[in-house]
């Protein structure tokens, strides 16, 4: 989530806590839509539930990751506009993400009315099954153990890539721009 709040010097104490915490909870809202999960069988919302919970995106791992990168995300801001504010507020920030989105994501259910339709969707029951009898095979533990570990260096790699690649890319739009008479150097 990408949350970018704005401030100015002449913004009023106070006022910029209200501002940060009205557009926090709108974003929140807006990020936590509701979506119908018509007509899905319980046996498939059994089997999507499973299938979440082996691959560690349960409602309560994913509120979890969402409340932590949310708290990160407004304590930093908080930090950056008020350098001077009592630690206690981030503890606060922290303590009420959670239990918000812990409320909305896992009591109300708001996660499942969100995933159900997506996987209920893509797959069938039988898919579904699939994937789960396969996540419970040697090998398949063994994916899901290794998966975010392999996702997270394929991230660095790719990242490592980019920073090498960056300075021949700007190289080459800037070649071509002069080729082209739009930017000369």
């Amino acid at each position: 989530m990408n949350l970018v709040i704005t401030t100015t010097s002449h913004l009023k104490e106070g006022s910029f806590m209200k501002k940060s915490l009205l557009v926090s909870v709108l974003v929140c809202m807006w990020s936590v839509q509701v979506f119908a999960a018509d007509n899905i069988s319980a046996t498939k919302i059994k089997l999507i539930d499973t299938l979440l919970e082996q691959t560690g995106q349960s409602a309560i791992e994913m509120g979890n990751q969402f409340s932590s990168a949310f708290s990160q995300q407004m304590s930093h801001m908080l930090q950056q506009s008020q350098p001077s504010i009592n630690p206690k507020a981030f503890s606060i920030i922290e303590e009420e993400s959670l239990a918000l989105i812990n409320e909305e994501l896992v009591i109300n259910g708001h996660f499942h009315k969100m995933m159900h339709p997506i996987y209920s969707k893509n797959f069938t029951v039988d898919e579904l099954q699939q994937m789960i009898d396969f996540n419970n095979t040697v090998l398949g533990k063994k994916m899901l153990k290794v998966l975010p570990t392999i996702s997270e260096e394929a991230i660095q790699a790719g990242q490592q890539f980019g920073l090498e690649l960056a300075p021949k890319i700007q190289q080459r739009i800037m070649s071509r721009f002069q080729e082209e008479g739009i930017f000369k150097v």
